[in-house]
């Protein structure tokens, strides 16, 4: 056997985001503006195939496209491909790309476009972390400009998840673009070097400072986008966020931090709190390692003294945790107490909390049982 880990969640967060709001928010949308945005982490880079970090995902579904699109129900729709359909077999994946999908260079979006992506996400040299969910693809066929087909090996029931933009699933690179330029390039961020297919397109990048998006006039989505630029900014410190957005110099703070609610309500009365589904598990893990059949265990291998035990790991990842207390305490109740890693907010999650409820006596009991009781005077 592997090396294994026993996971047990303890929360599911509540995505928190902050924004001003104003008369144009009650009004509804209005063209024009600039949107000024507070990151908390930096961006790794901007090879949107291999970096890391949510922070590089939010810009990438701005400047990239992908064949379809996710809503916020859970629900596929379409993006740079009008229509598709699935074989009976779940083995053929036909998409019917629309006739006005450009790139920011002006070039158009075609099925070659698609293998291209597809192929260089697939292509062990180009070390991206999705090229595992890719596995299940035998071939990228262009059957003609508008129509491309996927073939699997075997059915693959997130090959839709893997074809939108969403967190980096499929962002379609420019061929002419990505050919031209390095890899270094576009991890550099050179506008030039990352050519995408969405609302807005990289105008410049200074790594640890700032990143400007401008409105892509030709995007396919009528109307769209209503804002003429976004500029973000790196601001690390919420405390430094906090003051930036009380002096209005940002507008947006994308990942906000549960403890600082009230003092920023306090500070700003038409300060807005967004929330969303809960997504994001924080989870804790107890390794365990196992030795393979037939083979012998090396030193950083060796069974764990506690943790091999399935008893004391039942008594403190399973019956010793209260969820409800780390969520009032840690998180200010902006989260859910939660079993396992698949959070409340994503599909086909189930609810196992029962399972293991919070028992410090029965917690005690088992470590008791494995040895670890209290000892004797």
């Amino acid at each position: 056997m592997r090396l294994r880990r026993l996971v047990f969640g303890m929360t599911a967060l509540v995505s928190l985001s902050v924004f001003l709001s104003g008369p144009v928010l009650a009004a509804g949308p209005k063209r024009g503006g600039t949107l000024r945005v507070a990151y908390g982490n930096e961006i790794a880079h901007l090879d949107f195939h291999t970096a890391p970090g949510y922070e590089m995902m939010w810009v990438a579904m701005n400047v990239g496209c992908g064949l379809i699109n996710i809503t916020p129900d859970g629900k596929f729709v379409p993006d740079a491909a009008e229509s598709w359909q699935i074989s009976s077999d779940g083995l053929l994946y036909t998409f019917k790309l629309k006739k006005n999908v450009l790139f920011h260079n002006g070039t158009q979006v075609d099925a070659a476009a698609v293998k291209f992506s597809i192929d260089r996400i697939m292509d062990p040299a180009t070390k991206s972390g999705m090229r595992t969910f890719y596995e299940s693809v035998h071939s990228v066929e262009v059957l003609d400009p508008s129509t491309v087909q996927i073939r699997l090996t075997h059915p693959y029931a997130f090959m839709l998840h893997m074809l939108a933009a969403y967190r980096t699933g499929l962002v379609i690179y420019s061929p002419a673009a990505t050919q031209k330029y390095t890899v270094e390039d576009r991890k550099q961020g050179k506008p030039e070097a990352v050519v995408g297919c969405g609302p807005f397109r990289l105008v410049e990048w200074v790594k640890g400072s700032h990143l400007v998006m401008d409105r892509f006039d030709k995007y396919f989505e009528p109307g769209l986008p209503y804002l003429d630029r976004v500029v973000i900014r790196v601001i690390k410190d919420p405390i430094t966020q906090m003051a930036a957005f009380k002096a209005g110099e940002i507008d947006f703070i994308t990942d906000f931090s549960p403890e600082h609610v009230d003092s920023l309500k306090a500070q700003n009365p038409r300060a807005q709190i967004m929330t969303g589904k809960e997504t994001t598990p924080m989870v804790a893990l107890m390794k365990v390692t196992v030795p393979r059949d037939g083979k012998p265990m090396s030193k950083d291998r060796a069974p764990h003294p506690v943790f091999s035990d399935i008893r004391v790991r039942k008594a403190v990842g399973c019956y010793g945790l209260d969820r409800k207390e780390i969520v009032q305490i840690a998180f200010k109740g902006q989260a859910t107490p939660w079993v396992g890693i698949i959070p409340p907010g994503t599909p086909d999650t189930v609810d196992v909390n029962h399972l293991c409820p919070y028992d410090p006596a029965r917690a005690k009991a088992l470590l008791a049982e494995a040895g670890y009781g209290p000892r004797s005077p």
